[in-house]
C-alpha cells in the first residue's frame, strides 16, 4: 500500500510538473534544429525550440516573394491574369538544376501571375520568383531590397539576398511562423494554392513538394511550404486546422525529407493539444475584485484591482479596462499573458466633469472564439472638493506698467497626503498665466502669479482673479480689486 501511495505521488507530481512547463520547455521527440508552433488566432507560440536562430530557409523564402505578389495585387498593380515576359536570364535559370525546382520557361515567351504563383508554391520553381522580381520591381536586386524592407516592417528577424531560396538567405523559426500567419490573415486565397497536392503546368503535372497533402497525409493540413538545400538541411512551414482552430508549424534543418514532416506531424498534434487545454482554461477563467475605491476624488489618481482565477493552463488574450464603457488609454494590452491568480490594476484620474457621478469601472478579457469574461464596479465620484482660499491682498493700489505679484493659498475638506488641482489667474477675466495647477498637501496649497500691470488701465480700477478647478461643476473663485495709478 505504501509503494502505491509513493507512485500515486509521484504520478501527480509529473503531471503537475509537465503541466507547469512553459511552452518552449516542453519535450517533444523532434529532430529539427529550430522549431515553432504557434496559433494562427492568438499569435501564441505553443512550442519553440531554439526558435531565435538565424538559419538558412532555402525555398521557404518564396512565401515571402508570394506574399509581395499578393500586395502587388491588392494594390491595384498586378492581377492573376497580367502576363508576365521571361527574360533570357529567367529562362536559362529555369533550366538549371541547381535552383530547385527547374520547370522549363521560354525566353520571350509570357505566363500569367496564377501560372506563376502555381509554380511558386507547389513545385518551388526558382525561376518563376525571379520572373516576378523582375516584372514587379525591375530587377531581383531591387525586389530583394522590398523583401528586406517588408520583412523589417513586419518585426522578421531575416535577411534576404534573393528571392527564391536555392542559394542563401537567413530568417529565425519564430520570424518564419510570424509571417506565414500574417500571409493567411492577411491573404487567406493563398491557401487555394497551397492545398493542391500538384499542379498541370501545360502538359506536366509537378507535385507540391509538401507530403502532407498526399504520402504523408495530416488531416486538416492545407499548406504551406517547403525548404531544401544543404546549408538548410530539411525545413518545412506546415499549416492545418481541425475543430475551427488552425495551427501553423516551422521546421528547420531536420535530418531528412521524410522526417521534416514527421516532425511537422508531431508538432501539429502538440499544437491542437495546447490550443485545446488552453481553451479550456479561458472556458475556466474567473474575475473577482481585490481592490476597489469607496469613494473616488477628482484630480486624485484612483486604483482599482481584479485577480483572474480559474486559468489550468497560461494563455494569451485581449486585456481591458474601461471606464463607463470607454476603453482607458494605455490599459490596454492585445496579447495579455494570462496565468492563475494575475492581477490586473487600472490607475484612473477622474476629471472635474465626473464630480458627483458614479464611474461604471470594467475589466474584461477578449477570447479568439468572441467569448468574453468580464467584471464591472461602480465607485462614486466626490460631490465636492470642499475649495476654500484667499488672496494675500483685498484691494490695493499699484503702478502702471510695474509687476506686481500675488498669491492665493488654497484649502481642501478632503485632507489627502497630496492633490494636484488646477487653477487660472485672470486679469479682468483675461487670462495673465497659462493655465497651471496647484498641489495641495495635507488639504493645503499656493499659487503665485507675477505679472506687470498694462499702462493702459492707469486711472482704472481692475480685478484679480485665481479660479480653482475652473473646469468643475463649481469652481472656487478668489478675488482682490486693484486700482492702477500713475
Amino acid at each position: 500500500m505504501k509503494q502505491k501511495r509513493l507512485l500515486s505521488m509521484f504520478l501527480a507530481f509529473v503531471m503537475v510538473t509537465v503541466l507547469a512547463l512553459p511552452a518552449g520547455a516542453v519535450k517533444l521527440n523532434i529532430h529539427a534544429s529550430s522549431a515553432v508552433v504557434m496559433d494562427h488566432q492568438t499569435g501564441e507560440i505553443l512550442y519553440a525550440k531554439d526558435p531565435d536562430t538565424a538559419r538558412v530557409p532555402a525555398s521557404m523564402t518564396k512565401v515571402l516573394t508570394a506574399y509581395i505578389m499578393y500586395q502587388e495585387m491588392e494594390r491595384g498593380n498586378l492581377s492573376k491574369t497580367d502576363l508576365v515576359t521571361i527574360s533570357p536570364h529567367v529562362a536559362a535559370i529555369s533550366r538549371d538544376s541547381s535552383y530547385p525546382q527547374p520547370v522549363p520557361l521560354v525566353a520571350g515567351g509570357t505566363y500569367s501571375v496564377d501560372e506563376l504563383l502555381n509554380l511558386i508554391m507547389i513545385p518551388s520553381a526558382s525561376a518563376s520568383c525571379i520572373a516576378i522580381a523582375e516584372h514587379i520591381s525591375g530587377s531581383e536586386q531591387a525586389f530583394v531590397k522590398r523583401m528586406n524592407e517588408t520583412a523589417k516592417s513586419f518585426g522578421m528577424d531575416a535577411t534576404y539576398y534573393n528571392s527564391h531560396g536555392a542559394r542563401i538567405n537567413y530568417i529565425t523559426a519564430r520570424s518564419m511562423a510570424i509571417l506565414v500567419r500574417k500571409f493567411i490573415q492577411d491573404y487567406p486565397d493563398i491557401l487555394n494554392y497551397t492545398r493542391k497536392s500538384s499542379y498541370n503546368f501545360r502538359g506536366r503535372t509537378y507535385g507540391n513538394t509538401n507530403h502532407l497533402l498526399d504520402t504523408m497525409y495530416y488531416e486538416g493540413a492545407d499548406g504551406f511550404k517547403t525548404g531544401t538545400i544543404a546549408a538548410a538541411g530539411y525545413c518545412v512551414a506546415t499549416t492545418a486546422t481541425r475543430n475551427n482552430r488552425r495551427i501553423i508549424s516551422i521546421v528547420m534543418k531536420s535530418s531528412s525529407t521524410s522526417q521534416r514532416f514527421v516532425d511537422s506531424k508531431i508538432l501539429l498534434d502538440h499544437g491542437f493539444a495546447e490550443v485545446a487545454r488552453r481553451d479550456t482554461a479561458r472556458e475556466k477563467t474567473y474575475l473577482k475584485d481585490l481592490s476597489v475605491p469607496a469613494q473616488a476624488i477628482p484630480y486624485m489618481p484612483m486604483q482599482v484591482s481584479v485577480q483572474i482565477g480559474g486559468v489550468t493552463t497560461p494563455y494569451t488574450c485581449e486585456a481591458e479596462w474601461t471606464v463607463n464603457g470607454k476603453p482607458v488609454a494605455g490599459f490596454t494590452n492585445p496579447a495579455s499573458k494570462i496565468t492563475d491568480r494575475k492581477i490586473s490594476t487600472l490607475i484612473y484620474t477622474p476629471s472635474a466633469s465626473e464630480m458627483g457621478t458614479t464611474l461604471a469601472v470594467g475589466f474584461t478579457l477578449k477570447f479568439p472564439n468572441g467569448k468574453t469574461v468580464e467584471r464591472t464596479m461602480a465607485v462614486p465620484v466626490a460631490e465636492s472638493m470642499g475649495l476654500d482660499g484667499q488672496l494675500n491682498l483685498h484691494t490695493a493700489s499699484v503702478y502702471g506698467g510695474h509687476p506686481l505679484t500675488v498669491q492665493g493659498t488654497i484649502s481642501s475638506e478632503i485632507a489627502v497626503p497630496e492633490m494636484t488641482v488646477p487653477v487660472q489667474w485672470e486679469l479682468n477675466g483675461t487670462p495673465i498665466a497659462e493655465p497651471n495647477t496647484v498641489t495641495l498637501k495635507n488639504g493645503i496649497g499656493i499659487s503665485t502669479a507675477a505679472f506687470e500691470i498694462p499702462m493702459d488701465l492707469i486711472g482704472e480700477k481692475a480685478e484679480v482673479a485665481l479660479i480653482v478647478d475652473p473646469m468643475g461643476t463649481s469652481p472656487l473663485r478668489l478675488t482682490a480689486e486693484i486700482k492702477v495709478v500713475d
